[in-house]
């Protein structure tokens, strides 16, 4: 079932298995009941960072396409994210990507304001996954945030 997540996340988002083509880019896809902010290549399988949530459910999966060789699939990892002053972790559940062969850390997590906020803090994402970090630009995000964030912490 999150195989099929992962790769309906990707499809979700016009992703294609290809080579890559262009620059990474927020991309935003609220056309369902999960709606899905990831940055990552368009039109391609490149994918650094996903966050998304099921309409009213509460609750925030993340995926991060880290590729580290030190993950094990079926392992808990911590994910930390940093922005400006202000830093979150999770614990995640590390799946084998079928997709490339590597393995990704997927976090799924009670919606929280502070995701948010963290988000809102600086000018960049550092995100950090058994000690193997990425930097992501979040000024493309701001626009796409308030509506990530009603989806998550909607009431049902």
């Amino acid at each position: 079932m999150r195989r099929h997540l992962i790769v309906g996340l990707l499809a979700m988002a016009g992703f294609a298995p290809a080579a890559a083509q262009g620059a990474r880019t927020w991309l935003f896809d609220d056309s369902s009941d999960v709606v899905t902010l990831q940055y990552g290549t368009p039109e391609s399988d490149d994918v650094v960072i996903a966050m998304s949530c099921e309409a009213n459910a509460r609750t925030v999966r993340i995926n991060e396409f880290v590729n580290s060789s030190s993950l094990t699939p079926g392992r808990t990892a911590r994910l930390k994210l940093s922005s400006g002053p202000t830093s979150l972790e999770y614990n995640g559940q590390a799946l084998a990507n079928e997709m490339d062969g590597g393995v990704n850390l997927e976090v799924v997590t009670p919606a929280d304001a502070k995701l948010f906020t963290l988000l809102k803090a600086g000018p960049s994402l550092t995100i950090d996954v058994a000690g193997k970090q990425s930097t992501v630009p979040l000024k493309a995000a701001a626009p796409h945030l308030p509506a990530l964030e009603k989806a998550c912490l909607a009431k049902r």
